[in-house]
């Protein structure tokens, strides 16, 4: 294989490793604690059916 083919080749993987890494670091990275808030009742709540 030439020297280009084998840049190719190399570049191919680099991208698809670098991807890979991108992407678990995106799904594994420690999101922020959500506000843990409290909804109001719904306005009818209070009526008996």
């Amino acid at each position: 294989m030439t020297a280009e083919g084998w840049a190719v080749f190399l570049g191919s993987w680099a991208l698809i490793i670098a991807l890979n890494a991108f992407c678990f670091y995106k799904l594994f990275a420690e999101k922020p604690a959500k506000e843990i808030t409290t909804c109001p009742p719904p306005p009818d709540a209070d009526r008996e059916a």
